[in-house]
């Protein structure tokens, strides 16, 4: 052999090894950060061509090279090129998406590329314990190359159909690589003195593995770009939303802004029984509209939350406590949207809505918060009517000024009871009390006013009037032995 050309081998088979060891590791990083599988199959390829390089590296000496070729496990020479072959299809498949566009092609070549796979290994194991690699040379010569290259051509074919550029960088690549592989094959048939038939399919892999991964750096920018679109369909999603909200507002401004006008308009009339109706009518959609625009401050930020804390669930994979609470969640806004269509429920349907928002708040708080809710076994609770939601902004102060700063543990306890013909209802917290919640919100520089309580107290006034009863509500400072804070108590009297 001319020995320009075996040095021209061994340093072109070094620098072919090389580069399949980087591209084996780069596609591995890729895989590893986006679960991409096109990474992985080509990877593997590499990983399974390195082997088959080394296998037959011209570092070796030929009595050693010659020993192989002579012994049981000669097959292995072949079936590596059978299982990175069949790789390299794979890894076509997923690098064009060939599902999305011959979902019935792609189907029968994968399951063919599998039988092949498997055929291969067991036919491989036979041949190397029957010492015959004759069976896996005849299959090889006659059975894989035929059967590969028809599937070649049929998915050459199908890859210039395909609406995008990756194809190129695909048809280019096999038949380069098909080329230098066949040319490498017949010549390696023929054993002509001073032949170096293997250069040729390593300069085939050379070729064929900087165009692959050009294509490949090209898919990972057009990923990159569809995240990129992806953020900003959600960011245009987000500014679409809160133009919504925004005229939202505006529209409970006009209609404000009309009520006021009619009953002017009532005034300078002086009609008594008509000014008496519209003021009723006025007060009763003042209360809805201070109602709804108590919900349009909540439900969002509240919904956003408990969205965000069973989303938490789903990324740890704990799909019990996801289901669990998406029951919860779901369970809790339907009794919310059935309690704006009415003017009252049941004290029981609140303390039921109240319970399933304690336990949708309570995950943010890794369930520290411990909450009992005592009423007795009577029918107080199904009789006694009173606003829908009227409690929840008293717990959700508990929560957010009370509890949430507190250290160690963090109760509250929700009781009801009948003294005489008056239903009591109290709510008690644990929590450091109104006196330290103001001054700890007096310090920070950004002050949210909560108008829930007042809104609370408007309702119940209008709740009073319309229904000729005396609902009312106390809020007590609770102090411990050593006249320190020790939590606040609400006490609602329905009579």
């Amino acid at each position: 052999m001319n020995f320009d050309i075996e040095l021209g081998g061994k340093l072109l088979w070094g620098f072919v090894t090389s580069g399949l060891i980087i591209y084996s590791f780069l596609c591995s990083l890729i895989y590893i950060q986006t679960k991409q599988k096109t990474f992985l199959y080509y990877g593997l390829y590499n990983v399974l061509l390195f082997v088959f390089l080394i296998k037959n590296s011209p570092l070796f000496p030929d009595d050693i090279y010659n020993t192989y070729l002579a012994s049981r496990y000669i097959p292995i020479n072949w079936l590596i090129q059978v299982i990175y072959n069949s790789l390299l299809f794979f890894f076509y498949i997923e690098f064009l998406e060939m599902k999305q566009y011959f979902s019935k092609y792609t189907s029968l070549l994968t399951k063919f590329l599998k039988f092949l796979m498997g055929f291969s290994i067991a036919l491989g194991i036979y041949s190397i314990l029957s010492f015959n690699p004759d069976y896996f040379q005849y299959f090889f010569n006659f059975g894989f190359i035929p059967l590969m290259t028809i599937f070649v051509i049929s998915s050459l074919y199908l890859t210039l159909k395909i609406p995008n550029r990756l194809k190129y960088f695909i048809f280019s690549g096999i038949i380069i690589y098909q080329v230098f592989a066949y040319i490498s094959l017949v010549k390696s048939q023929s054993m002509i003195e001073g032949e170096y038939p293997i250069m040729y399919f390593y300069i085939g892999i050379i070729i064929e593995s900087t165009i692959f991964m050009l294509g490949l750096a090209y898919k990972v920018k057009l990923l990159y770009l569809e995240k990129i679109n992806a953020q900003n369909k959600i960011i245009e999603e987000q500014l679409a939303s809160q133009a919504l909200k925004e005229v939202y507002q505006k529209k409970l401004e006009n209609q404000l802004e009309e009520k006021i006008a009619e009953l002017k308009k009532a005034l300078q009339e002086s009609e008594a029984e008509r000014l008496k109706s519209l003021t009723l009518s006025f007060e009763s959609e003042i209360s809805l509209l201070k109602l709804d625009a108590l919900r349009t401050q909540m439900n969002p930020h509240f919904i956003f939350n408990a969205l965000n804390s069973i989303k938490a669930y789903l990324i740890d994979n704990n799909k019990e406590k996801a289901t669990y609470y998406l029951n919860k969640f779901a369970k809790l806004i339907r009794k919310i949207l059935e309690s704006s269509r009415t003017d009252s429920v049941s004290l029981d349907e609140e303390l039921e809505t109240i319970e399933l928002y304690l336990n949708i708040e309570n995950i943010r708080f890794n369930d520290s918060i411990k909450f009992i809710i005592k009423k007795p076994e009577n029918h107080i609770t199904t009789a006694t009517k009173l606003p829908g939601l009227i409690l929840q902004p008293f717990i959700e102060n508990a929560i957010w000024h009370g509890l949430m700063q507190k250290e160690g543990e963090k109760n509250i306890v929700i009781e009801v009871n009948r003294i005489d013909k008056v239903v009591i209802l109290s709510i008690t917290d644990n929590g450091i009390g109104r006196k330290k919640a103001k001054e700890k919100s007096d310090k920070k520089s950004f002050k949210k006013e909560s108008l829930g309580i007042q809104f609370a107290q408007e309702r119940l006034n209008y709740f009073n009037t319309k229904n000729n009863t005396n609902y009312s509500f106390t809020i007590i400072d609770l102090q411990d032995e050593n006249i320190e804070a020790s939590g606040t108590q609400v006490v609602f009297e329905f009579r």
